[in-house]
């Protein structure tokens, strides 16, 4: 059993790692003329979110004849990619001062295409061995050079009144590179070089002939004439497209350097510096919270549970808030009352049979937290590999930078299915099949002597493949199908975003052969585990409530039980409104929300930038990343913790499931009001779709992050109950 599951897992590594990654397998020598691609991408702006498959566009030459689209991980898919091979020739170490690429005769539909991408700020996207042709740029001291990935369409002239257009129809490419030493005394004395860098500087030229490096020539326009019904009038232009090419060795730069210049720009060193100042105060907010907690632990609850049992010093030592009942009860049928008070001692105590039973809707809680659990191990996942993969491009995996989170991201996310089943299963069990003792209410003591470990009893296969498939599937499926219903608006914008059919069929077919049994195996794993530690924990929370009641006059059976426990007084749970609901519930999002948005804001305003506003940037701080996302989760279990403490203690609530769920995922809704806040004053966005398309994949990203920190809080509280309760000891 355990070697065919195995081989499964082996199975699915080995083809989602086809199917998912594109992995670079180290650099390439060339040698003095040697062929070398030129690779057409896509064009995309930082004002919309739609980019185009650069061989598509009508007003640009068309690919020779046999070239053929380049293979395609699902990640750069995904990202909007589509790579082709171009007919510009390039040689290593050859230049071309000079060389005409095509002649494109142009309608005027194709004119006023290319002047509307141009104003809307499109850059081009061309890579030589992996390398983005980059702008070059240089530091205020001109002591560095940095690269944005990509060069600019054309440009609009500001003195124009009419606001006109000028394409870009010739590039000089500049590309640098590298004397390999190992590979010339390995080969005697042949030597070898790597590909380092490789910028491109456009230029709009209004004649047939190169400009060099002379600047007395026109620039092209793009003119286009409409009619009184503001209809097009059809006419002809030519464009001829050119290109040169330089080769420069560089030794200042190795392969395993080559993408520090992408990552470098003016405000490097003040970010850096601001990365810290984050980390500092990260840091400082954690202590205070921890220090909170502590005292709730240590100097609260430890000596609360000391003084358990002892109701003689109950009123004068107890430090935790007493149920105060103000109704006596008749215990042995005459004349003498007894105070509930004293009878019961510490309040939260007192709901040792409440905090154990079904919260509402559980099925709805298994799934959210399995989801969660989900999402945890793919962020924490891709946030490793990528951490990794940026410490020096030594250690780079992946040919697409961009495109390697989308793959990491499919790949994690399948394989935790089986773990978010796995624990969905644990859940369903702790919630459905409790101990005996556990969830009872007055008149049901029938059970008490069928002390048969009913969490230990097994599914049948088919209660366990439909509760696998639900806590696994769920989320994909979700994701899949918001995704899916997009990629109608972004199809019918002609974007190369949309999905092809072929990349459906494939999502789909990972989705049916891995994901869905990977969910089912964990399941299985999870219905034939040995549970003797977690009968023991049921077993720990039942003995206090056994020794309560042997201790009471009361017992269990009795109808005066349900009056002191279950709380018919002023303390007992009310049918709140669903407005009362929804204010209590927006007032936890606004306490329990705020810290930490506070700890991950300054990174959260840098993935943003990255995201949405200057796509040809990238980042890189995944070594901040990961600390912030782990001091993310560490102030969510303390928030968890605190807010469990304040329901049972000063309001005697004992809906502490769902409490912590929300505690943790408040953070969600944070983000969400961020980046509305983001698109309505730093964006300019002006697209329906684009618009669409931001708030839906914000609402899905804040979603996830809230699921995740929900049952990170929802883990905690599990285990908090677990130990005040479980360290209760009635003499």
């Amino acid at each position: 059993m355990l070697n065919s599951i195995s081989w499964i897992y082996i199975f699915y590594l080995f083809i989602t790692s086809i199917l998912a990654f594109d992995f670079g397998l180290g650099p390439t020598y060339y040698k003095h003329g040697d062929k070398v691609d030129l690779l057409v991408n896509k064009i995309e702006s930082d004002t919309t979110q739609l980019p185009f498959a650069y061989h598509s566009l009508p007003f640009v030459c068309r690919p020779i004849n046999g070239a053929k689209p380049v293979h395609l991980s699902l990640g750069e898919l995904l990202k909007g990619d589509r790579i082709w091979q171009s007919g510009y020739q390039l040689e290593f170490g050859v230049d071309v001062p000079c060389n005409r690429l095509c002649d494109m005769v142009l309608s005027t539909h194709a004119i006023k295409r290319a002047s509307d991408l141009i104003k809307d700020g499109y850059v081009v996207h061309w890579t030589v061995d992996g390398l983005p042709g980059a702008t070059t740029f240089e530091s205020t001291n001109h002591r560095n050079k940095y690269y944005a990935a990509g060069f600019p369409l054309g440009f609009v002239s500001p003195s124009d009144d009419e606001q006109l257009s000028y394409i870009y129809n010739h590039v000089m490419l500049v590309i640098r590179y590298h004397r390999e030493k190992e590979t010339a005394s390995k080969n005697g004395g042949d030597p070898k070089y790597t590909i380092v860098g490789f910028e491109v500087y456009p230029k709009s030229v209004n004649d047939e002939h190169c400009p060099g490096s002379s600047k007395n020539y026109q620039n092209l326009p793009l003119f286009y004439s409409v009619d009184d019904k503001n209809q097009l009038i059809e006419s002809k232009t030519t464009i001829a497209y050119t290109y040169s090419v330089y080769w420069r060795e560089d030794n200042s730069i190795d392969y395993d350097s080559r993408w520090e210049l992408y990552y470098e720009n003016e405000t490097n060193g003040a970010h850096v510096h601001i990365h810290w100042i984050s980390f500092i105060n990260s840091i400082i907010l954690i202590f205070l919270a921890s220090l909170i907690v502590m005292i709730v632990l240590i100097k609260v609850l430890k000596k609360d549970i000391a003084n358990n049992g002892n109701n003689d010093n109950i009123s004068g030592n107890t430090v935790l808030p007493l149920i105060k009942n103000d109704i006596s009860i008749d215990i042995d049928g005459d004349s003498s009352s007894s105070s509930v008070t004293n009878n019961i001692g510490s309040g939260w105590k007192n709901l040792i049979n409440q905090v154990n039973q079904i919260p509402q809707y559980p099925i709805f809680l298994i799934t959210l937290v399995s989801a969660g659990i989900q999402i945890v191990i793919a962020i924490m996942g891709v946030i490793s590999i990528l951490m990794i993969n940026s410490i020096g491009t030594k250690n780079n995996f992946f040919n697409s930078h961009q495109g390697a989170f989308f793959s990491i991201s499919i790949f994690c996310i399948s394989i935790s299915g089986s773990i978010s089943s796995y624990f969905g299963i644990l859940l369903h069990k702790y919630f459905y099949h409790p101990h005996p003792h556990l969830h009872q209410t007055s008149g049901n003591n029938n059970n008490h002597n069928n002390n048969n470990n009913n969490l230990g009893k097994t599914y049948d296969q088919l209660t366990i493949i439909k509760l696998s498939l639900l806590f696994s599937a769920a989320l994909p499926a979700f994701l899949f199908l918001i995704i899916f219903i997009l990629n109608f608006f972004v199809w019918a914008k002609e974007s190369s975003a949309a999905l092809p059919f072929g990349t459906i069929v494939v999502f789909l077919l990972i989705f049916i052969l891995i994901q869905c049994p990977l969910g089912i195996i964990g399941g299985n794993y999870a219905n034939y585990a040995n549970y003797a530690n977690y009968a023991n924990y049921q077993k720990s929370l039942s003995m206090p409530q056994k020794l309560f009641f042997a201790s009471m006059k009361t017992p269990p059976s009795s109808p005066l039980y349900e009056k002191q426990f279950q709380f018919h007084s002023k303390n007992k749970p009310s049918n709140d409104s669903l407005l009362t609901k929804f204010i209590s519930y927006g007032k936890t999002i606004l306490i329990y929300g705020l810290i930490p948005f506070g700890i991950v804001y300054v990174e959260l305003l840098f993935i943003f930038n990255s995201i949405w506003l200057e796509k040809t940037t990238f980042y890189y701080m995944y070594g901040f990343l990961f600390i912030t996302t782990l001091m993310l989760f560490i102030i969510i279990i303390e928030s968890a913790i605190v807010a469990i403490y304040i329901s049972l203690v000063v309001y005697n609530k004992s809906n502490w499931i769902w409490l912590s769920f929300q505690v943790g995922s408040s953070i969600g809704w944070y983000i969400y009001g961020y980046s509305i806040y983001y698109f309505l004053r730093i964006l300019n966005v002006d697209d329906f779709v684009s618009g669409l398309l931001y708030f839906v994949y914000m609402a899905l990203a804040s979603l996830m992050i809230g699921i995740a920190s929900g049952s990170i809080g929802v883990l905690t509280g599990l285990i908090f109950i677990r130990k005040i309760y479980g360290a209760i000891k009635v003499d």
